[in-house]
């Protein structure tokens, strides 16, 4: 496999895995419940 080939594919796969880290957290965010903090916080809950 010639370098470049294996440089170019080690780029997708960090870029691959940033999109997919980024996306996750999205997802988990939306997932959590909003008001899972105290009255003390002072987010209005």
């Amino acid at each position: 496999m010639p370098t470049e080939t294996l440089v170019v594919l080690l780029i997708v796969a960090g870029a691959a895995g940033y999109v997919g880290r980024l996306a996750w957290r999205a997802v988990a965010a939306a997932r959590k419940p909003k008001h899972g903090c105290g009255g003390d916080c002072g987010c209005g809950h």
